[in-house]
């Protein structure tokens, strides 16, 4: 007996609100809402892979009324409306469906269900086919029969549950073509489909079970055959009967829908992986590209090439120096103005630590190859390098690392100084004029400014179509600097990107080169600590408990808390496995139980050692020293990020986050000098905002919580207490990050009015700090992004998505952007200053090697060190003149937890 092959109809519209509801909010670069079409491409990929189905279609519903609107005016009536940007992308969607070959079919004056209950009639005579309906609605039940089947999700798009006979006859007690009976007397809310009133699931499912339908039902009780029904329902039944009748028709599917289909134009076929591909690219679904193994950059959508139109026209220009002789007279045809560089390496050790693959060289109209290259043939491409106006390069850091002899970044100095004109990273460039972008790649970059799509570089160069590759992508290079510089004009960013950003890449690679020391041996010793600690607190822990359980495991902690220790669940989130034990949720029961306060203990410990103590020493090199990289290019507001490690979460408030800095230590005979911004937030807060009752603070050197509580309390400073002061604080740091009452009541132990009461006394007397935010909210909605003080941008494409979860979150990244972003620009221009001056010393005493947050560290001779901490205070505290001061507090010490302030 031959298998029977799988129809699958899919309810269009019932699957994009469920991939609306499932996931987060998601935009692309140019603000539009796609997370619905996400969701459904996701479902449409994994629906092919798992059921491998020999047909598939989707059926919609048209916008306007139905026959059901007709017969009743209120039928569905009650349903909220929706988002605009929710129905937007059902055409994005049906376009992605095409691509696949999927059709999408409708009817006017007809619904999703009835289009899907006629495609499953016609499929009856058809025994070699069996039907799946895949929906979120209940109503596809009363379709299920022997050969058709609903594959129904359960929760959001990724769990589902497949309905047969059985199954439906499992949940209601009868089967599925008693459903639309039973729904006639329950009614529906969610359709605004009235009912029988006062008969509920158990009454209808009862009058169902006796009397086997609405039709029997009515025709048994005009004969007073009432069988065990009270005489209430009766009454209502009676009283209800037209309402019953009409429910029946609007809940019954229909299955003679006029629709135009033939089963074999729903075959499943190979999709078109080019429009696909496109249309993936072009709305940022990088998931899904790269399953397909594709990159994430759009298709250019202009002309018609030939695919030997294309080949040649990348080939044109490009010269595969094959001789090595021939080297010097192919790279002397090229300009004198402007050269791209491309680098691509192999994994064996060689030259400069690394054998390099390739060196492309380009002037935009004629390339240069260089395969395997020799010292002398990278000698001479850095001659090149040296005598141009400019540089164009992508990754310049990685590049200085590339070649970590220094020699290229010799070939682009002056005096010993960085020419910052004298580079231009397109990678850096891309980043300032699209810092929320995820991707910062060539490819990206290129068709997001010249519309133009590169070959795929691969990752090791062995013919000659790899080295036709890299010169083809090198060779846009000085068309994307030039479109690019003229944008940074249009914008005014030109000074932020030659001042501030490129002259901080050399500075960031000798950090990097430099590393941190760390002193593995400490860090043993605390490990040891730590966990001893551990496991105290795992048996104090079972102890409360009454029973013994793993401590990490969040299910069995919940049946803990709430089933055996009957802690309260009022407020408490749930998830799909039960309430909540995350962080947020256990701080609610802190007061509940002693068990909780070692819980939150036992985790914190056993993050810092798993994250930190047990970690750092994996990734400590031969010179007993740690090399973070540090990321230029990462964050939205223009703030540094550190990765392998990530040093920035190191915490800095608790006595055991201190700890872990004991192990960052110095190098024999020398010192570590931490420089760091005091409230370098606030006092940005208070030039932006023109606040001068904080300007005031500043300029006098004042405690500025202390003031800011004394003024909100309106009594003398030397009245405050601590807990005022603490609240003074919170909102001080908390304003900008948009905090409200609530969060100040759970930070401060304020009760929710006395918050509410004293955020509006703050901002009465900070009412420059209030119109700070007001404006800013104003000026994102206009014009769909803020700036700081030098310049930087940042881009709220969803702050007029009219997706309220999308615009508040738009809204507080606005308001924080401006100062968060413009002390980061104060930070790198500190970086740069202290950098310079560290240059002019010839014999190189000191070493920057950290940015974490406001903080800059360095490795100084310990004979020099004072003089030095006190030169670097005067650099930073002068790197910009604002209407208050800079303060910069300076400690000194062997290692970075134990310092002294000087």
């Amino acid at each position: 007996m031959s298998k029977k092959k799988t129809f699958l109809i899919l309810d269009g519209n019932a699957l994009l609100h469920r991939a609306w509801h499932a996931l987060p909010p998601l935009t692309t670069k140019d603000g539009r809402v796609v997370h619905a079409a996400y969701g459904f491409s996701m479902v449409i990929e994994k629906l092919l892979e798992t059921i491998s189905p020999e047909y598939m279609a989707v059926a919609w519903d048209l916008p306007g009324k139905t026959f059901r609107h007709e017969k009743y005016e209120a039928y569905k009536g009650t349903r909220a409306k929706k988002e605009p940007e929710l129905y937007e992308q059902i055409p994005i969607i049906q376009d992605i469906l095409a691509a696949f070959g999927i059709p999408s079919l409708d009817a006017e004056g007809y619904e999703a269900d009835d289009v899907i209950g006629t495609l499953a009639k016609k499929m009856e005579k058809n025994k070699d086919v069996v039907v799946k309906i895949v929906t979120g609605d209940l109503d596809a039940l009363q379709l299920v029969d022997t050969d058709t089947h609903v594959l129904f999700f359960v929760k959001g798009i990724s769990e589902t549950k497949l309905y047969d006979e059985k199954a439906v006859k499992d949940r209601y007690g009868f089967g599925p073509d008693q459903l639309i009976d039973y729904k006639a007397l329950r009614g529906d809310p969610s359709d605004n489909i009235p009912g029988v009133p006062g008969v509920g699931d158990k009454n209808a499912t009862e009058i169902i079970l006796q009397y086997g339908s609405v039709e029997k039902l009515y025709k048994d009780l005009k004969k007073n055959k009432t069988a065990d029904l009270s005489p209430r329902i009766v009454q209502k039944l009676l009283d209800h009967e037209d309402d019953a009748l009409d429910s029946l028709e609007l809940v019954t599917i229909v299955t003679d829908v006029p629709v135009d289909f033939r089963l074999t134009d729903a075959k499943v076929k190979e999709p078109d992986e080019d429009e696909l591909v496109e249309m993936y690219q072009d709305l940022e679904f990088r998931t899904l590209l790269r399953k397909r193994g594709k990159p994430s950059f759009a298709k250019a959508s202009e002309g018609r090439e030939t695919k030997k139109e294309k080949n040649k026209a990348a080939t044109k220009g490009v010269v595969i120096v094959k001789k090595k002789q021939e080297t010097k007279k192919a790279l002397e045809a090229l300009s004198k103005k402007q050269i791209a560089l491309l680098i691509g390496q192999n994994k064996q050790a060689d030259l400069f630590g690394q054998a390099l693959a390739v060196v492309a060289i380009s002037d935009g109209s004629k390339t240069v190859v260089v395969p395997n290259p020799d010292a002398d043939q990278i000698k001479l491409v850095l001659d090149v390098l040296s005598r141009v106006d400019q540089v164009v390069l992508h990754g310049y850091k990685d590049i200085l690392h590339t070649l970590c002899s220094g020699t290229l970044q010799g070939s682009i100095e002056q005096n010993g100084r960085p020419k910052p004109s004298a580079t231009f990273d397109i990678k850096i460039a891309s980043y300032l004029l699209h810092s929320g972008s995820r991707s910062h790649d060539i490819a990206s970059i290129a068709h997001q400014a010249l519309k133009t799509k590169l070959p795929v570089l691969p990752e090791s160069f062995a013919t000659d179509k790899d080295y036709q590759a890299a010169g083809s992508v090198v060779a846009v290079f000085p068309a994307l600097a030039d479109a690019m510089q003229k944008e940074l004009k249009d914008k005014g960013m030109t000074k932020l990107f030659h001042e501030i950003e490129m002259p901080l890449v050399p500075v960031l690679w000798q950090m990097e080169q430099a590393g941190v020391k760390i002193d593995t041996k400490f860090l043993d010793q605390f490990s040891k600590k730590l966990n001893t600690r551990i496991r105290q607190l795992t048996k104090k822990v079972h102890k409360e408990a009454g029973q013994e359980f793993n401590v990490r495991s969040p299910i069995q902690l919940a049946e803990i808390l709430f089933d055996k220790l009957e802690l309260p669940t009022k407020g408490i989130k749930k998830t799909k496995t039960g309430y909540s034990t995350a962080a947020p949720e256990l701080a609610k029961l802190k007061d509940t139980h002693p068990i909780v306060v070692m819980i939150e203990e036992f985790r914190e410990l056993s993050k810092l050692a798993s994250t930190y103590v047990d970690a750092l020493p994996k990734l400590v090199g031969k010179d007993k020293r740690i090399h973070t990289s540090f990321n230029q290019t990462v964050t939205a507001t223009g703030r540094l990020s550190s990765s392998n490690p990530n040093l920035q979460n190191i915490p800095i408030r608790t006595e055991l986050g201190r700890e872990i800095r004991k192990a960052f230590v110095a190098d024999q005979g020398k010192v570590l000098i931490a420089a760091d911004y005091s409230q370098i937030e606030l006092r940005v807060v208070s030039v932006i905002a023109k606040d001068k009752a904080f300007q005031n603070a500043f300029k006098e050197g004042a405690d500025i919580h202390r003031r800011t509580a004394a003024e909100v309390w309106g009594v003398d400073e030397d009245e405050v207490t601590k807990d005022q002061r603490r609240a003074a604080k919170a909102i001080n740091f908390g304003i900008i990050y948009g905090m409200g009452p609530r969060a100040l009541a759970v930070s401060t132990g304020l009760s929710f009015s006395e918050a509410q009461d004293f955020i509006q006394r703050y901002l009465d007397i900070h009412h420059s700090v209030r119109d700070y935010l007001d404006e800013t909210k104003l000026k994102a909605h206009e014009d769909g992004y803020v700036e700081t003080m030098f310049g930087r941008r940042r881009y709220f494409p969803e702050i007029n998505s009219g997706v309220q979860m999308l615009v508040a979150a738009a809204e507080r990244m606005a308001i924080n952007m401006p100062v968060q972003g413009t002390a980061a620009d104060v930070m790198k221009m500190a970086m740069v200053a202290v950098d310079k001056e560290i240059k002019k010393e010839k014999k190189k005493k000191i070493k920057m090697l950290l940015q974490v947050h406001d903080e800059l560290v360095f490795e100084a001779d310990q004979a020099d060190a004072e003089k030095a901490a006190k030169r670097i205070k005067e650099i930073m505290e002068n790197a910009v003149t604002f209407e208050v001061p800079l303060v910069v507090d300076v400690d000194v010490g062997k290692d970075w937890g134990q310092m002294k302030r000087i």
